[in-house]
């Protein structure tokens, strides 16, 4: 069984736009403030031009969806977020599969819960079907 990689393309464009809007905005705001800037007016310039950098790079991983099997554990990393997350095969108690999200119930820690909202159809079938396939090899319970 090899590990899952979903592109979400649905965030893309928005995504660019974005980013493209904080750089303008930092650019706007060097040439009319020329010279009269205060220090709040040069943090908040950076922020949108690094906000802009940050949203057109790939590095941000928000259009992502991967599910790494590693030896002994899951590692996740999912739309919306910027870190990824690690858990092992021995805290995994259940997996919940619904409509709308996804719920991996973990012993002694609270439970994750991946947002499935913003997938297609298809994208949702390749993720079910590649829990699935994982809690019958792992012989994890599986919920629907």
């Amino acid at each position: 069984m090899g590990n899952l990689t979903l592109v979400h393309r649905g965030q893309s464009i928005s995504k660019k736009i974005a980013s493209g809007l904080f750089i303008v905005f930092a650019i706007i705001i060097l040439i009319l403030g020329r010279g009269s800037l205060e220090i709040k007016d040069w943090i908040r310039t950076i922020l949108f031009f690094l906000m802009g950098v940050y949203f057109i790079t790939r590095v941000s991983g928000f259009n992502k969806v991967q599910i790494e099997i590693k030896e002994g554990s899951l590692k996740i990393m999912w739309i919306n977020r910027i870190r990824e997350v690690t858990i092992q095969e021995t805290e995994i108690e259940n997996i919940i599969l619904s409509g709308k999200n996804i719920l991996i119930s973990r012993k002694g820690k609270k439970p994750l819960r991946l947002e499935l909202f913003s997938l297609s159809i298809e994208q949702k079938t390749k993720i079910f079907e590649f829990l699935i396939e994982y809690a019958r090899q792992k012989n994890i319970a599986l919920k629907k």
